[in-house]
């Protein structure tokens, strides 16, 4: 009767919401930002980099020659959030505790740092059902850097020579070194088709009759 609610028993399921017909483009750039959302991408993100990453002794200072730069990090749980626009867009902080080795011609200074990555991924579609995950990184002045040392000489040394900025250069050529191994490209190109195909066999068990039993009416 219109104007009375329908009232559903205590224990009782209630009656399923009627589908909704949408077209394809629709059910594609749904499909695209359900599969894609915000927690599965930042916990792929920590599972393809793994705990730790590891770098040098690369040249630092003035014509590489002045000292070198060795470094260990490891990787905190990664953050972001969805950046409104035409394309499935997130804005990603990737955080790394890390420990620098600066070797100097007569000493050897080690630096502790807290430090924040930002990195912008962008999901594109390809012909005939690929997604490419494009992982933009940020300039040097846009990474996030608190460093530490322990030493008097350290922390001068950090004044006079610019050890901030001779640091974030030196992150940054850690970090596209890292994301440019095969790794991490592999997992930014998803064919669909070819993992719809060898997942096809679970998703058939969830429908498919087991015996004969499951045709009888």
């Amino acid at each position: 009767m219109e104007g009375v609610a329908e009232v559903v028993a205590p224990g009782e399921p209630a009656a399923p919401e009627a589908p909704v017909a949408t077209s394809y483009e629709e059910f594609g750039v749904s499909w695209i930002h359900r599969v894609l959302h915000k927690d599965r991408i930042l916990h792929t993100i920590d599972q393809v980099l793994g705990e730790q990453i590891a770098l040098g002794p690369i040249g630092a200072g003035p014509g590489r020659a002045f000292a070198s730069v060795s470094f260990v990090g490891r990787y905190q749980p990664t953050t972001g959030e969805l950046v409104p626009g035409e394309l499935l867009t997130y804005a990603i902080d990737l955080p790394i505790s890390v420990v620098f080795d600066l070797d100097l011609p007569l000493d050897r200074l080690t630096f502790n740092a807290e430090v924040v990555v930002p990195l912008v991924l962008v999901v594109h579609t390809e012909a005939p059902l690929r997604l490419r995950l494009e992982l933009k990184t940020p300039t040097e002045d846009q990474i996030g850097l608190e460093l530490k040392t322990d030493t008097r000489r350290g922390a001068m040394l950090r004044k006079v020579a610019g050890l901030d900025a001779e640091l974030r250069r030196f992150l940054l050529k850690v970090l596209d070194t890292e994301l440019a191994k095969p790794y991490v490209r592999r997992a930014t190109y998803l064919d669909m088709e070819e993992l719809i195909d060898e997942a096809w066999p679970a998703f058939t068990a969830q429908f498919l009759p087991r015996g004969p039993e499951d045709r009888q009416a």
